[in-house]
């Protein structure tokens, strides 16, 4: 059986500062689209298909205009989960210690290789009109 190291409690505070963006991707929910200091995901709370949950990058706070709901980290565990405050702190403070930021390692006969053969400039006029319509650099295209 594993024993837990004694760890501090995970209070109120600390849990409301976890980033809500790494919460939602450790429970498999990824932002559609990044706008400046918004991510916008399907909503984690109910079946939807246009992206209507906002997480403000800058407050770290989430609103699902969908239920018309909102809050911090803490708040959306416990609807997510539907749970007590208590049992959110401890499945944030459980996932506090397992979480890291190391990729995982992957054997290397499972890893596909991609090899470049050759680069050459774009010369398609349908490709070139694309990016220039979204103002993207045929250089950096």
């Amino acid at each position: 059986m594993k024993e837990k190291m004694n760890l501090p409690r995970l209070t109120c505070e600390r849990a409301c500062s976890i980033c809500i963006v790494e919460t939602l991707a450790k429970l498999g929910h990824f932002p559609s689209r990044i706008a400046g200091i918004e991510a916008w995901f399907l909503s984690p709370l109910r079946s939807e298909t246009q992206a209507s949950f906002k997480v403000s990058l800058k407050l770290n706070r989430w609103y699902d205009f969908g239920i018309g709901r909102g809050g911090n980290g803490l708040d959306l565990i416990v609807v997510m989960k539907k749970c007590s405050v208590k049992l959110a702190l401890e499945f944030l403070s459980n996932e506090q210690e397992s979480f890291s930021f190391q990729q995982p390692i992957l054997k290397r006969e499972t890893t596909p290789k991609i090899e470049i053969f050759q680069v050459n400039p774009i010369k398609h006029p349908g490709l070139i009109q694309y990016l220039e319509s979204r103002k993207i650099s045929i250089f950096i295209a």
